[in-house]
């Protein structure tokens, strides 16, 4: 389980992440998305790229070290979007994140993974 608190770390979402980590990587947090789900562990974020209208899958990985920025939405009266973009060198991913998510831990925890 993770060691820090927040995301929602859904037992579908950690047996689905296992497959793609390396020995010694452990999983720190999960967190649903729109179309799926975003994990961080110890060294980097893994999540699904996925499209409601594509069959086509990608599982996208980024080390802490290639996140060039982070970004969250603020809407009306101050409260958050349920958005986040993380900007590498070559290409700028939106994250979409379930309504309900705690989208600012894991903003939080993702800066405090790249700072």
């Amino acid at each position: 389980m993770g060691i820090f608190s927040g995301g929602d770390n859904d037992r579908g979402h950690m047996n689905q992440v296992a497959e793609f980590l390396f020995e010694g990587e452990e999983v720190l947090q999960t967190y649903g998305l729109l179309l799926d789900f975003v994990a961080l562990t110890n060294k980097r974020i893994l999540f699904v790229d996925k499209t409601a209208m594509s069959r086509r899958t990608a599982v996208i990985s980024i080390p802490y070290s290639k996140v060039e920025a982070i970004s969250i939405e603020k809407g009306k009266l101050w409260s958050l979007s349920n958005r986040v973009e993380i900007q590498t060198k070559g290409r700028t991913y939106e994250l979409e994140f379930l309504k309900g998510a705690d989208v600012m831990g894991f903003y939080r925890t993702l800066a405090r993974m790249i700072c």
